[in-house]
């Protein structure tokens, strides 16, 4: 019996085979690994918040603070560190100002454009404004969903955490250095109501903090406290209270309120009591 012609076939080396599938596999896997890489920069870029103002905190120089029917509040950076320039001539409380400044890159949540609506925003036109060196924020209500606060910078309305606004309503003595002597001052000399302080007495005094600072009234009444700095003799003059308590300054119009005054004042002023009030009407001349 006679065969028929045997059909040819075309056989594929093993070796060969099993690279192919390989290859197929690695391409499959990159193209999961691409298009998962794809999906995530996706889903960051949605969630994604950018900063309330193109500035850093350090690079802010200059800060103002405008309130309705409130004295302006105008602070600048110095080569001393920053100073208040109004309503008050004093150094100001840095701390307080980083914490202000934080605000530049503070995250936003969401955005959208200026338009009819700014009163109902809050966002009138005498509403609470904050200069950060030439740039204007505006500041309007909060949101009554998320509790996130409105704020306006050129035709736009940015809505920002509301964890700043408690610096923007502070009154202004409030960022004043609590510090009674300005930085850089140590005492070489001082006297109290004209009696010459020791060196015990005048240690110290460079880290003396109050409690708080006011705006001091017409009242003044205490012993005369006059200091002398080591470097080209800067004088400074105060009007101590008879508890030690209140250190009063007529150059800045401040009264500095202490927790706990120094050992040696309340001695000094108990041992000599018939001459309180003496001199303090010498700091107007």
């Amino acid at each position: 019996m006679s065969k028929g012609p045997i059909m040819g076939s075309f056989r594929v080396p093993w070796g060969e085979s099993v690279r192919n599938r390989w290859l197929v596999n690695l391409l499959l896997l990159i193209l999961v690994i691409t298009l998962g890489g794809l999906m995530r920069w996706e889903l960051e870029r949605e969630h994604q918040v950018s900063a309330l103002t193109g500035l850093t905190p350090e690079g802010i120089t200059e800060i103002s603070i405008e309130r309705s029917g409130r004295p302006a509040i105008r602070l600048r950076q110095g080569v001393d560190g920053w100073r208040m320039e109004s309503p008050f001539l004093a150094p100001a409380d840095t701390e307080r100002i980083v914490q202000l400044t934080g605000i530049a890159a503070t995250p936003v949540y969401r955005s959208l454009p200026l338009g009819s609506a700014t009163e109902q925003l809050g966002l009138s036109a005498d509403s609470l404004r904050l200069r950060l060196n030439d740039l204007v924020l505006r500041f309007g209500d909060l949101d009554p969903i998320a509790g996130h606060r409105y704020v306006a910078i050129g035709e736009q309305v940015h809505l920002i955490a509301d964890g700043f606004y408690h610096h923007l309503i502070a009154k202004a003595e409030d960022y004043v250095d609590r510090k009674l002597l300005p930085p850089g001052f140590r005492a070489a000399t001082g006297t109290l109501d004209g009696r010459t302080l020791t060196a015990g007495q005048l240690t110290g005094l460079e880290k003396l903090a109050a409690k708080a600072v006011e705006p001091l009234g017409s009242e003044l009444s205490g012993r005369l406290l006059s200091l002398t700095s080591e470097n080209a003799g800067q004088s400074l003059r105060f009007v101590v209270s008879e508890d030690g308590l209140s250190w009063s300054r007529v150059d800045l119009r401040l009264r500095y309120l202490l927790a706990e005054p120094p050992a040696w004042a309340v001695a000094q002023i108990a041992a000599d009591p018939d001459t309180g009030n003496s001199q303090a009407g010498d700091l107007d001349r």
